[in-house]
């Protein structure tokens, strides 16, 4: 079984992990960077760089509105994770979830999620339905769902227009 060699990645000013295994197969080459989803190490967009992979965050326009971190090198965006957070109800809903296509199955999409997630970590978080989209279904199945499939919005989050008014409860008449 090959080995894992880390090291220091000068593109993504962070540190590096190389699948000896990984790289030994056609069209992969096996490195990944470390990146740390803790909300200290989230930047704001005025922190942005030229350099370096980091997590940025958009703060929502609304409270309880939809927010974003994204996965950038510079001003490059491999990926975006949208989600709301309502504070006073403690409820967090991830809304969606993109990774540019040359940049899907290194973990963007995990770590993206895990920074959302880290930002309300003892919020009740549900999810916006997956769908048939096979890449969103493998994506969900790799990664696990970070709460139930079908959203679990409060009234500030329909306020909002996280999700439509009528999602909100359950019809059983």
């Amino acid at each position: 079984m090959a080995g894992v060699r880390q090291g220091w990645s000068q593109d993504y000013r962070a540190p590096e992990w190389l699948c000896e295994a990984c790289y030994a197969l056609p069209g992969r080459d096996g490195v990944w960077a470390l990146i740390d989803p803790a909300p200290s190490q989230q930047a704001t967009e005025d922190q942005v760089y030229e350099y370096g992979l980091r997590l940025v965050l958009l703060r929502p326009t609304t409270a309880a509105g939809i927010g974003a971190v994204q996965l950038r090198l510079g001003h490059t965006i491999f990926g975006e994770v949208n989600f709301s957070l309502c504070g006073t109800d403690r409820r967090a809903i991830i809304v969606h979830v993109e990774v540019e296509e040359k940049h899907r199955r290194r973990g963007a999409g995990s770590v993206l999620v895990a920074a959302a997630v880290a930002r309300a970590d003892r919020y009740d978080w549900s999810m916006l339905p997956i769908g048939q989209d096979p890449v969103a279904v493998a994506f969900w199945a790799s990664i696990g769902a970070v709460g139930p499939t079908s959203p679990y919005p409060c009234t500030h989050q329909v306020d909002a227009n996280v999700v439509p008014a009528e999602s909100r409860w359950t019809k059983w008449w």
